[in-house]
């Protein structure tokens, strides 16, 4: 480990700006950006993001820190995930280019690797880890939001391939994707037999990228119209019918990390920083009920981090049918923003909805009007109940 450390660290200062220590928040001072919960920069600013984004991930791949617990014979460094760690804590005091268009790689290149053919599941994980493709995930239905089985985007085997043909929707960064996997009926028959997941190339006729505005005045999401998109019989993740088990463990993947990374993110929200000051600000320290569900919703936020961290209670494990870390991951983060989206609002009431000019109101904003959205995204919060109770519990279907 010391040497990786050290070699890291060359790369590091070969290549990047030590990042700035963060000063403690201080009321009233530095730019009043508020805790914001969706990316939507213009599109300039996001291609150009974008572009340095791919940059870095190709000269962290190339240099052996980009895939680090990958296997050698596919371009990672085939270290332990400690290392992995270990990097990642090492590159966070450096100024790097924003992750967030990649973060699927974790989460799809494994299931590449698992279900792919022999000629992608090489090829896909390593550019994808690399920066070369950026993946979206294509489940969502206008008629079918976390209800999968409901879906009516059909794939129709022809020579050679399948042509889909269908609706989806909130689909994040399919306007920027190169490939896009999605969960679509192989069959006509009830059951989970009847689904497939496909590899899609997004640049190719047949796929129309609209973006959604929403009440944040963003475009984060994005509906997919599939009009005779072809995918090649090689680009099937499994069989015609594995598509239920597949999309199941893309998301159990993708919850998983959910958590982390507002944790992560340095807004102060998590670790109660911004709303204790926003409380101080505003005279409501000393209000009993106020100060009650402040700590309610730090309190929550640390629950969270401790299961991110530690995962699932060890001594209760055997009793459980699955690991349901990822699914209390996700309600937990849904929790916790609603707790702290309605303190704001109760703080600030007025100030909240229009902008006065006044340093730390306004800025509020943008977690009101983006929280709703966590509910419904990598599954609605009624839906991952259900999946504790039957999947967790064992409890009966309804």
């Amino acid at each position: 480990m010391p040497e990786f450390l050290r070699r890291a660290t060359d790369f590091l200062n070969a290549n990047c700006s030590p990042r700035a220590a963060r000063s403690a928040l201080v009321w009233g001072e530095g730019e009043d950006t508020g805790v914001r919960l969706w990316e939507e920069p213009d599109s300039e600013e996001e291609r150009r993001r974008l572009t340095e984004s791919r940059d870095w991930r190709r000269k962290k791949f190339d240099a052996g820190f980009g895939w680090i617990d990958g296997a050698p014979e596919l371009g990672g460094a085939g270290l332990s995930a400690a290392h992995l760690r270990a990097y990642r804590r090492l590159e966070a005091d450096y100024e790097t280019p924003s992750d967030t268009y990649f973060k699927l790689d974790r989460v799809l290149g494994p299931v590449i690797r698992e279900f792919g053919a022999d000629r992608i599941r090489d090829e896909l994980p390593r550019d994808l880890y690399r920066g070369a493709v950026l993946c979206c995930e294509l489940f969502s239905e206008p008629d079918a939001g976390s209800d999968l089985f409901s879906a009516r985007t059909r794939a129709v085997q022809v020579d050679g391939g399948w042509l889909l043909r269908g609706q989806k929707v909130w689909t994040s960064d399919a306007h920027l994707a190169d490939i896009g996997i999605v969960f679509a009926r192989t069959g006509a028959e009830p059951g989970k037999d009847s689904f497939g997941a496909f590899i899609l190339d997004m640049r190719q006729d047949g796929v129309r990228v609209v973006p959604l505005r929403q009440m944040t005045g963003g475009a984060a999401f994005n509906e997919v119209y599939l009009e005779d998109a072809f995918v090649p019989d090689s680009h099937v993740l499994g069989e015609a019918g594995d598509g239920w088990p597949i999309v199941r463990r893309i998301l159990a993947l993708e919850r998983a990390g959910i958590g982390a990374g507002l944790m992560r993110s340095g807004s102060g929200l998590a670790n109660g920083t911004r709303l204790t000051a926003l409380v101080r600000a505003m005279g409501a320290e000393n209000d009993p009920l106020v100060r009650q569900e402040l700590i309610r919703t730090i309190s929550g936020f640390w629950a969270a981090r401790q299961l991110t961290s530690t995962g699932s209670d060890r001594v209760a494990a055997p009793f459980y049918r699955t690991d349901p870390a990822p699914l209390l991951s996700k309600l937990a983060l849904s929790a916790n923003l609603r707790r702290a989206s309605e303190l704001a609002g109760k703080i600030l009431g007025p100030k909240i909805t229009a902008d006065t000019g006044e340093w730390g109101t306004f800025s509020w904003n943008s977690l009101v009007l983006g929280e709703p959205g966590v509910h419904i995204f990598a599954g609605t919060d009624e839906i991952i109940r259900n999946s504790i109770a039957e999947k967790v519990l064992g409890l009966p279907r309804d």
